[in-house]
């Protein structure tokens, strides 16, 4: 085999390229698994295929540790596997944990179809660590096709809920747009430099660029067809940001979709869109062809002020915390203004903490709608702090943590990416940011007031328990996977908060791998 298989980069080619995908794979082959169940009556129940996916994220993940420190290239190019992989899957697999761990008593309550709900959350995840590893423009387009599939069916997955059904068509109708400005940028790309591996396409402008006096300004053609398809790829990759104003799917899917769903969403399919255009940004955008960072700059600043002003004037909970995600959105997008090693570890960051901290007040959101105890209304918060202390302390740490409030991941995180932007010199935009940030730490703390300091005496009893209810946190016990998310996403917002050198040092060690710093 060694003789017949051409060997490149050091490893035989058709070892090289299963090795480089392995992660990816084992979460495939235990998709099909849990899909496989539905052809057995007695083994299609909740608990097998709940088991079985988690089964399978652990597994994954232990591959991802097992090839760590490895540096692979599959398929011509196509796919790599090295430290920036390593981070941006755990990150990942962790979101995918979290989605699954939190969905078991929901789906029950929904009476939502077990190993189909747990399939498409493990193929999603499969979708987003090949949109992170890939390496050429048609596998960026196709995992990102392939994910987008996977959420819009989990975003309508609500059998006769009408608001869930009308979020998914609205999602659906909104991505093929932004999927038909990808890949006409991807055309217009290839047009220009006549490559879709994006090491070669960074080769190509970076021996233009510097190997003449005139840099991109020499081939006038080149310079046109590239700037059109930058811009139309940055709205294909832009809407999965949420940045402004292509973010108008956010908040109708996050409230429509189940909970743990829109977890999912804002989490992983975040992480997984800021990785890839973190990529492609340090090996394309960064030549700033046309003053790119001057459109990323104004991106940025109207996504934090938007995203703030539309929260503050929210009264339901999902959809303040979809439009918060707006805002952070703009905060993360800073620190890949600031480049640089320190920007770009600082966006790694960031996004690590976003995926707990978000994750984290998520979960307290399925935990009043398991419970039937209070309604999605901001209004009904009123009094909690007296008759769920737990739950309560729990949902204002993350809150917190959100608002960016010193002794949180979120303070770090910000911290990290306004420090990057100053020391490139965008003071302007740090100040800005600081003044988004004062202003959002008002309707987060606005929540915290309502569950503290209620309005007169008989607000406390504003909780009221519905009669014939026995599930969720009625009898004052939360479900294991509930709990179990709660406490790790509590334990790591605190820790990276108060000692976040570990996993600055871990992202500095991803950022690093990156093709350009």
């Amino acid at each position: 085999m060694h003789n017949i298989m051409p060997s490149i980069y050091g490893l035989n080619f058709l070892e090289q390229s299963i090795l480089s995908i392995i992660p990816e794979v084992v979460i495939i082959i235990f998709a099909f698994m849990v899909l496989f169940l539905t052809f057995f009556e007695k083994l299609a129940k909740g608990k097998n295929s709940y088991y079985l996916s988690l089964i399978g994220i652990g597994f994954s993940i232990l591959y991802v540790f097992m090839l760590s420190g490895r540096n692979l290239i599959g398929f011509y190019g196509s796919v790599v596997f090295n430290g920036y992989e390593v981070f941006l899957f755990i990150a990942i697999l962790l979101s995918g944990f979290f989605a699954v761990l939190i969905s078991k008593d929901y789906i029950e309550n929904f009476d939502i179809p077990y190993p189909e709900y747990y399939s498409l959350i493990l193929f999603g995840i499969s979708a987003m660590m090949f949109l992170v590893s890939s390496n050429n423009l048609i596998m960026v387009f196709i995992s990102l096709e392939f994910m987008s599939i996977c959420a819009y069916i989990l975003t309508g997955y609500i059998k006769g809920s009408t608001r869930s059904t009308e979020a998914a068509l609205k999602y659906f109708i909104l991505g093929a747009f932004a999927s038909g400005f990808l890949l006409f940028g991807s055309v217009f790309i290839y047009a220009a430099v006549g490559h879709l591996n994006l090491y070669a396409i960074h080769t190509y402008l970076e021996n233009i660029s510097y190997g003449s006096p005139n840099g991109l300004s020499r081939l006038t053609g080149i310079s046109e067809y590239l700037s059109a398809g930058l811009l139309l790829f940055l709205v294909g990759l832009a809407f999965k940001m949420s940045l402004f104003p292509f973010h108008a799917w956010t908040p109708d899917a996050y409230d429509g979709a189940p909970t743990p769903v829109t977890t999912f969403m804002a989490t992983g399919i975040k992480v997984a869109a800021f990785a890839i255009f973190l990529r492609i940004y340090s090996l394309i955008y960064n030549f700033n062809i046309i003053n790119f960072n001057d459109i990323l700059w104004l991106l940025a600043v109207l996504s934090m002020t938007f995203g703030n002003i539309a929260a503050l004037l929210s009264s339901n909970i999902k959809r303040l915390l979809a439009y918060s995600s707006i805002a952070q959105a703009g905060y993360i997008l800073i620190g890949i203004i600031g480049g640089g090693l320190y920007g770009y570890s600082g966006t790694l960051f960031y996004l690590l903490s976003y995926i707990f901290m978000t994750a984290g007040a998520f979960v307290i959101v399925i935990i009043f709608e398991n419970s039937d105890l209070i309604s999605l209304d901001i209004k009904k918060y009123t009094g909690l702090g007296y008759k769920r202390p737990f739950i309560a302390a729990a949902m204002s740490f993350f809150l917190l943590s959100l608002a960016g409030i010193p002794v949180t991941s979120g303070f770090m995180g910000k911290f990290y990416v306004f420090s990057s932007a100053i020391k490139s010199g965008y003071n302007w935009l740090v100040f800005i940011a600081l003044l988004n940030s004062a202003f959002a730490a008002y309707y987060y703390i606005k929540i915290i007031v309502k569950m503290y300091m209620p309005d007169n005496e008989d607000s406390v009893n504003s909780c009221v328990i519905a009669e014939g209810k026995n599930y969720g946190i009625i009898n004052g016990s939360i479900g294991d996977g509930l709990l179990i998310t709660i406490l790790i996403c509590l334990f790591f917002t605190l820790l990276m908060g108060i000692y976040p050198q570990i996993f600055i040092n871990f992202a500095n060690y991803s950022a690093a791998s990156l093709w350009r710093i």
